[in-house]
């Protein structure tokens, strides 16, 4: 999920289609009809659920048998009989014969994924936590199902005069606003936590466990700091504490993970037998597109102008998911020598400029986890090659920010969650987004919490080698004290470095 100015989104999931094809056989599948299912009436609000099938393309296709129905909720809690929101829910029963009373509502990443379409994989691929506990989808305010709306793609302002570059914005703004028929003012992480709630109480449950992966451990980290009372465990996967500017700390965080993967292959006697000078190499690929290349695809005639923004958007992006980070010694390799087209193969960006989801546009303008401060962005990305890529993309949310509402964010929003809650934080020792080192202040913040870290691995993790069954130990218990975590040190098996 990489993150973009407008838009975050997890990538590094596409990894748990393994996950999800290699389920064990002692657990109900989720396409079959447990006892639980068979004898239990499931309503929301009153109202009976319905069967229905999920269904998701990303990051793996897959497909899960659910109970489905819509709440809704008013739009504007400060006006609760003005206009309402139907919020799109599902719940996938436990497989087995009997549930916890404490269901799980994994939270899903972007901000924008629909949790019902993105998470069809979950059961699938926690089978030991589906086993005993119901899964619980919401489609946050704006996504999904539930009332999603998008804006016109940014308009192009190369060129332009800053007066006639923020004139451009402001048509944007006005015309993508018009008649959108939602207050684009209540599309924040404050008020989905809230969505969550109610959800929560209209479908019976008295305590929940959560599961956020990328910007979802974000709105958990809300929702544990409006609703404590109501978590009885919470898991933050590829997370960051809201209190850390996860933006302007993202060019540092790329250079550090691709720090991480030169080493690596540098320890790897295949690939560093196969790419002896790759460190070098990265240095002249750097030095090189300081000036804008033009390369030509010679099959198609076609070509294209690609600068350092452009490889870094590429770079990064590939280091967000292990299969992509294990092109990358092949792809500087490649780079190097002049075979550009082949080397965007591996690694390239689709720019292709897409419609923006207006709730990620509001989170990512109002809410002070996401600040992007280009000053801050350049003194904490000193020497980073993402550097120029991370600046670009401050000035372009500053310049968009400047003719959006600002969105409804409560007060203390910058403060750190503290909480006893009982928290596990999980990461990828080579995430370039949300690394580990930016969980320096768990311990101190949150003091029944454990960070695990997963080495040469990269964004979003907790579908990876022993982790769902650490995580299922974990919920089971409901702590971590005495929390067995000695096979993480084993790692999951990275894909191996592509080296032709």
């Amino acid at each position: 999920m990489g993150r973009c100015a407008r838009r975050i989104e997890v990538r590094a999931v596409a990894a748990a289609a393994v996950a999800a094809l290699s389920l064990t056989a002692c657990t109900t599948s989720p396409g079959q009809p447990s006892a639980q299912r068979t004898t239990t009436v499931r309503t929301l609000a009153g109202v009976p659920l319905v069967p229905c099938t999920i269904k998701g393309e990303r990051p793996t296709p897959a497909t899960a048998s659910a109970l489905c129905g819509t709440l809704n909720v008013p739009e504007d809690r400060a006006k609760p009989t003005g206009r309402q929101l139907a919020l799109r829910v599902a719940v996938v029963p436990a497989s087995g014969s009997r549930a916890s009373a404490d269901p799980v509502f994994a939270v899903a990443g972007g901000p924008g994924q629909a949790s019902t379409q993105f998470f069809a994989w979950f059961p699938a691929g926690y089978p030991e936590l589906h086993a005993t506990h119901d899964i619980v989808l919401v489609d946050q305010r704006g996504t999904g199902a539930s009332r999603a709306v998008s804006l016109p793609p940014l308009p192009t302002t190369t060129g332009l005069s800053p007066a006639a570059a923020d004139a451009r914005l402001a048509t944007w703004a006005r015309n993508g606003l018009r008649g959108v028929g939602v207050d684009p003012r209540q599309l924040t992480s404050t008020v989905a936590a809230d969505d969550l709630d109610a959800v929560r109480a209209a479908l019976g449950y008295d305590t929940i466990d959560l599961y956020g992966s990328s910007y979802g451990a974000t709105l958990v980290q809300y929702y544990l700091r409006q609703h404590p009372e109501r978590v009885r465990v919470a898991v933050l996967d590829g997370g960051t504490p809201v209190d850390v500017p996860v933006f302007e700390r993202m060019a540092a965080s790329s250079q550090a993970a691709l720090a991480l993967l030169l080493r690596r292959c540098a320890e790897d006697r295949a690939c560093h037998g196969a790419f002896p000078r790759l460190d070098a190499e990265w240095r002249e690929v750097l030095a090189r597109f300081r000036t804008p290349v033009r390369v030509v695809d010679q099959a198609s005639g076609q070509s294209a102008v690609i600068d350092q923004t452009m490889l870094a958007e590429a770079i990064h992006a590939a280091l967000t998911t292990e299969a992509g980070a294990a092109n990358v010694p092949l792809a500087i390799h490649l780079t190097a020598a002049g075979r550009y087209v082949e080397a965007s193969a591996l690694i390239g960006v689709d720019d292709t400029k897409e419609p923006s989801l207006l709730m990620a546009d509001e989170i990512l303008c109002s809410e002070a986890w996401a600040r992007y401060d280009a000053g801050e962005v350049a003194r904490l990305g000193a020497g980073s090659y993402a550097l120029p890529l991370e600046l670009a993309r401050a000035q372009e949310r500053a310049a968009m920010c400047a003719h959006l509402p600002r969105g409804v964010v409560p007060s203390g929003d910058a403060d750190a969650v503290r909480t006893d809650v009982p928290l596990l934080w999980l990461a990828g020792d080579g995430d370039p987004q949300d690394p580990p080192s930016g969980l320096a202040g768990v311990a101190a913040q949150q003091r029944h919490s454990a960070v695990v870290v997963l080495p040469a691995q990269q964004h979003v993790v907790g579908h990876l080698g022993c982790l769902p069954s650490v995580v299922a130990a974990f919920v089971a218990a409901g702590s971590v004290d005495g929390l067995d975590t000695a096979c993480v040190a084993v790692g999951s098996p990275a894909p191996p470095f592509r080296l032709r």
